[in-house]
C-alpha cells in the first residue's frame, strides 16, 4: 500500500510544477514580449530519483507559445515590435541570446540596450551606438540617427523554435540544431511593444483545475495512510 503513496507523491509534485508555469504565466500577463509556457510530462524509460528518494517514470517537457501577442502601440522611440516570425539579437554575458522584448533604452554609453543591460546588436554582430539627437527605425529595422543610417537591427528567425532554449527574463539561446536564419526583410513595428501572448482565462481556468487536481491526490494520500495504520493496529491487536 505504500507504493500507492509514492505513486500520489509523484503526481502531485508533477502538479506543483505545472501551478509553478501557469502563476508565472499569469504573472508576466503584462510583460512586453513574454511567451505563455506550458509544462507537460512524458513517460520515460528509466525512473530517475525524488528528492525523497523515491523514483518517477516522467521527464519534464516545457512548451513554450511562440505564437504573436497583440501589438500596442506606446509613442516611444525606444520601444520596437516584431510583426510575424522573428527575435532581436541581444549580446549577454553568457553569449548572444534572442529575445521578442522591444523596450530598448540607452546605457551611459548611448549604446541600445535591453532594460537588463544586454547589448542590442546590428547586423554586423556590433553594439549599436546612439549618437544623436533624433532616433528612427524603419519597418524593416533600419536605424537613423538625425537622418543619418547607422545600422540596422540584428532579427533572427528559427525554423525550429521548440527547440531554443528559454533563459529567463524573455531571453532564447539556440542550442545549434534550431535553424538559425538571418531575415533580409523584418517586419519592425517602431513605437510599439508586442503584449504578451498568454490567454489569462485559459490560465486561470488551468490553475483552478491543478488545485483541484491536487487537493484529490492529497485527500487519497490521506487516505490510504489511514488505511496503512488502521490495518497495521488490526494485526497487533492479532499478534
Amino acid at each position: 500500500m505504500i507504493y500507492g503513496i509514492y505513486d500520489l507523491v509523484d503526481v502531485s509534485t508533477r502538479k506543483i510544477s505545472q501551478l509553478d508555469a501557469v502563476t508565472n504565466n499569469i504573472a508576466n500577463a503584462s510583460t512586453p514580449g513574454f511567451k505563455a509556457e506550458h509544462l507537460h510530462f512524458a513517460m520515460k524509460d528509466d525512473r530517475g530519483v525524488l528528492a525523497d528518494g523515491q523514483t518517477s517514470s516522467y521527464a519534464p517537457i516545457m512548451m513554450v507559445d511562440f505564437s504573436q501577442g497583440g501589438i500596442q502601440k506606446t509613442g516611444n522611440v525606444m520601444d520596437m515590435a516584431i510583426h510575424g516570425k522573428g527575435f532581436f539579437a541581444v549580446e549577454t554575458k553568457n553569449g548572444v541570446a534572442y529575445t521578442r522584448r522591444g523596450n530598448f533604452t540607452l546605457d551611459r554609453n548611448n549604446e541600445l540596450v535591453t532594460q537588463s543591460g544586454d547589448y542590442v546588436l546590428d547586423t554586423n554582430g556590433k553594439h549599436i551606438v546612439i549618437n544623436g539627437d533624433e532616433l528612427e527605425v524603419d519597418n524593416q529595422g533600419t536605424i537613423r540617427v538625425d537622418g543619418n543610417e547607422t545600422g540596422r537591427l540584428k532579427i533572427v528567425a528559427f525554423d525550429r523554435d521548440r527547440a531554443l532554449t528559454s533563459r529567463g527574463d524573455g531571453l532564447y539561446s539556440d542550442p545549434g540544431n534550431a535553424g538559425l536564419k538571418t531575415l533580409d526583410k523584418p517586419e519592425v513595428t517602431p513605437g510599439s511593444l508586442e503584449n504578451a501572448n498568454v490567454q489569462a482565462l485559459r490560465e486561470m481556468v488551468d490553475m483552478i483545475n491543478i488545485q483541484h487536481s491536487f487537493e484529490t491526490y492529497q485527500k487519497a494520500i490521506q487516505t490510504i495512510s489511514d488505511l496503512d495504520k488502521l490495518s497495521t493496529g488490526r494485526v497487533g491487536r492479532l499478534a
